[in-house]
């Protein structure tokens, strides 16, 4: 599952808030370069991406060059930066930090410490998740990691098998993502394999890097939306991407990681049993939306390609496959469709052993909904306390099929515990949910109030 693990925490409805309003309104924040090279970058407006000189035509017989262009990409591009948040003391909820001048928030980090004030009074102390300092080690070609992490976090590495998104690259983009949204990916529109098999091997030398120090998380297996001609390679691509992390970890490393296949479906569905011989593990078909209509107005690109109802069957496939809920997840941009069609997509879903994420609208850089607003705290509060109640109300029925799931190596949620719920910086939903788990286990596990 793409999301963290809090242990031994107890969440209390107070914190679930605060964190709902530091999603909705942002923070101000004095930030020093000490602190967070990132943050102050952000704050200071240090963002010169489209002042780099990017040549008119990329050289694709060199691919080191290429390389060479995302890592200075990188060092101007505030937009795709490790993603920084708090961990609030008592509960151990995640909170991004979204810098606003004019939120009535603030945040003061002093060392590894933060605090959020409101009007003088401390509204939640916690503890401020700083860049990792192995993000600066030195590949094999000389450059820093980050160059081939974008977007990364303490949770999740990006292993991405396409650098740029055709639909981006045609203005047919969803109107919500920047992931690809730098000058090289949009010059890119048709990656040639040899020069992935290139960056397949930086990426397998970083996530080494990365677990050599600790990092320990799930790998996504995405990119952005490939051209026609490259669709029906896909498969190749994916082999290249596996097994170049499996050279760079080794096989037991590769077989315990969570690796989640985060892309479009596939044209045939029997494909999921290779991806699973091949070491997936989850598969994540990120609806988006749950409205068809708003698929189409908001997702345009991938609306030309399959419509929604098609990614929905691919994840019922993806439960017989993967098994249930933590076998079968798909994030949902929340925020941008009406609550009803959110809650009552996410109850469908739910129902039929697929999870949803619902994670909180926020404007980004190079988007074109860049400076539209995230929804209210309230807005978000009240749609995830809803969507807990059909968690709640389905999820029973779910864990004993994913226990056979786990045997294979998945996580499955039978263990979940008082005071341990997974948890993610962009939503409040599981936040709600773990809320409602440490009320009802007091203290045991899911399956021993099943057996």
């Amino acid at each position: 599952m793409v999301t963290e693990t809090v242990e031994k925490k107890i969440i209390t409805k107070e914190d679930i808030f605060i964190k709902a309003r530091m999603i909705s309104e942002g923070v101000r924040a004095q930030v020093s370069k000490e602190a967070s090279p990132e943050l102050y970058k952000a704050a200071m407006g240090e963002n010169k991406v489209d002042e780099l000189k990017i040549p008119e035509k990329l050289d694709f017989n060199n691919p080191e060059s290429i390389i060479e262009l995302f890592a200075e990409v990188n060092k101007t591009d505030t937009s795709s930066d490790f993603r920084q948040e708090i961990i609030f003391n008592g509960s151990g909820l995640r909170a991004p930090i979204y810098l606003n001048k004019h939120s009535r928030m603030e945040l003061h980090i002093q060392d590894n410490n933060a605090s959020v004030f409101e009007d003088g009074d401390i509204l939640v102390t916690g503890t401020f998740s700083k860049r990792f300092e192995w993000l600066d080690e030195k590949l094999s070609n000389g450059l820093p990691i980050s160059t081939v992490l974008p977007s990364m976090s303490a949770s999740i590495i990006n292993v991405v098998f396409s650098l740029s998104c055709m639909n981006y690259n045609t203005n047919r983009g969803c109107r919500y993502c920047n992931l690809f949204s730098n000058p090289i990916s949009k010059k890119i529109s048709m990656l040639p394999k040899e020069t992935l098999r290139v960056w397949a091997k930086y990426q397998g030398e970083a996530v080494k890097i990365a677990i050599d120090n600790g990092w320990r998380g799930s790998i996504a297996i995405s990119g952005g939306a490939l051209a026609p001609a490259q669709r029906g390679e896909y498969l190749e691509r994916l082999e290249i991407v596996l097994s170049s992390l499996k050279d760079a970890v080794g096989d037991e490393i590769f077989r315990k990681l969570p690796k989640v296949y985060n892309h479009c479906p596939p044209e045939d569905f029997s494909d999921m049993y290779k991806w699973k011989e091949m070491g997936i593990t989850t598969t994540s078909f990120d609806l988006e939306v749950m409205d068809d209509a708003y698929f189409a107005a908001i997702c345009p690109g991938k609306a030309a390609h399959k419509p929604l109802s098609y990614y929905k069957k691919a994840q019922e496939y993806s439960v017989e496959v993967f098994g249930p809920v933590s076998g079968t997840i798909g994030c949902v941009v929340m925020g941008i469709e009406p609550m009803t069609t959110l809650v009552e997509g996410f109850d469908e879903r739910i129902s039929k052993g697929i999870l949803p994420l619902p994670l909180v609208f926020h404007s980004t850089p190079g988007s074109a909904y860049e400076g539209f607003r995230p929804p209210t705290a309230e807005w978000i509060i009240e749609a995830s306390e809803k969507m807990a109640d059909s968690f709640m109300k389905h999820i029973f029925k779910w864990i004993k099929p994913r226990r056979v799931n786990t045997k294979e190596g998945g996580k499955g949620l039978s263990n979940l515990s008082s005071g341990r719920f997974p948890t993610t910086h962009l939503s409040v939903l599981f936040d709600e949910i773990g809320f409602r788990l440490n009320k009802l286990l007091g203290g045991r596990k899911l399956s021993e109030i099943m057996s």
